[in-house]
């Protein structure tokens, strides 16, 4: 688990942590903090699948704009769109390898509805000439 997640999971589960262990010491006010607990955990929940949910939108909108500029600019040709993966990239990075061109592959990202193409990458010992650079 990356540090970023454990800071996150603690910062979630902390106040929640923390309501029980008032609620186990303030007998009186027992229900009260357990619901409160209980209501923010719900809302912790919501968010994140709500944050999960836009990411997946984010990404199928990025992948529509960078399939529509692949087929304006490379008509009659074939790729495989995917995103790009990582922990520390940003979730709207789409992977594009062309399939007359398996040893390359080339990273776009949509800024303002613009597709811009940002590098690329290779197997290694493959033939460095890459057809699909587009130059910004």
């Amino acid at each position: 688990m990356s540090p970023i997640a454990i800071t996150t999971s603690l910062f979630m589960v902390g106040p929640v942590l923390i309501l029980f262990l008032c609620a186990c010491i303030f007998r009186k006010k027992r229900v009260m903090l357990l619901s409160l607990a209980f209501c923010i955990s719900m809302a912790e929940i919501v968010y994140l699948i709500w944050e999960k949910d836009n990411e997946k939108l984010t990404i199928m909108e990025n992948i529509d704009a960078v399939e529509a500029h692949l087929q304006e600019r490379y008509p009659g040709e074939e790729w495989i769109l995917r995103r790009q993966e990582g922990v520390f990239l940003d979730h709207g990075g789409i992977e594009v390898i062309f399939l007359n061109e398996l040893d390359e592959g080339y990273h776009y990202y949509v800024d303002d509805g613009k597709v811009r193409q940002s590098g690329g990458f290779s197997i290694e010992g493959a033939d460095f000439e890459r057809k699909h650079n587009e130059e910004n």
